[in-house]
């Protein structure tokens, strides 16, 4: 991957159109793919910025001046900064408006080797396109894409749940604390 920052923001639309709201955000050059999902938050966006200037001004100016011009109020954004990236690079052609069943993971480490355990699920697991290593609220975000709903939750609860590494006192543990999983939910 080149030197390119990449960025998640997570949008809780509030009371405004989820599917309005993402063409909006897909309008900032730095987007690359905005899904809408099941779950707890509306959207998530995947983007890369050139420096962290270029993050700021998204995150400061573009992604608020179009909140505030365009909607109502939105309730809620959080960013998480991707610190290293496993597996495929997310593009728009491939990945922005997904024909399978497709979902991201939100997961914390629960032992010290994220790259271990990235690795691991890429490995046994070709579904999962990538493993975002996170600053924010999670460790880790994964990008699923399976065949259907039963592949996909084969994923879910076959690999990444049980998922098992080697804890502080080398003892084998869960190597995952928690998940929340939130499928795409595209027209």
């Amino acid at each position: 991957m080149d030197s390119k920052l990449g960025f998640f923001i997570l949008v809780d639309t509030g009371d405004n159109d989820v599917h309005k709201v993402r063409e909006e955000l897909l309008k900032i050059d730095e987007v690359k793919i905005v899904h809408c999902l099941i779950g707890p938050t509306d959207l998530i966006c995947y983007g890369e910025a050139d420096d962290m200037d270029s993050l700021r001004e998204v995150i400061t100016s573009k992604t608020s001046a179009l909140i505030e011009a365009k909607f109502n109020r939105i309730t809620h954004t959080e960013t998480c900064l991707s610190l290293q990236c496993h597996g495929k690079r997310l593009n728009a052609e491939e990945h922005g408006h997904p024909d399978k069943t497709s979902a991201w993971i939100f997961a914390d480490i629960n032992i010290s080797s994220a790259l271990d355990i990235s690795e691991r699920l890429l490995a046994k697991n070709p579904e999962i396109i990538c493993a975002h290593t996170v600053l924010g609220a999670q460790d880790t975000i994964f990008y699923v894409e399976a065949e259907n709903l039963e592949r996909l939750m084969a994923v879910v609860d076959d690999g990444v749940r049980i998922l098992r590494g080697i804890g502080n006192e080398g003892k084998s543990v869960k190597a995952l604390s928690r998940t929340d999983t939130r499928l795409v939910l595209m027209p």
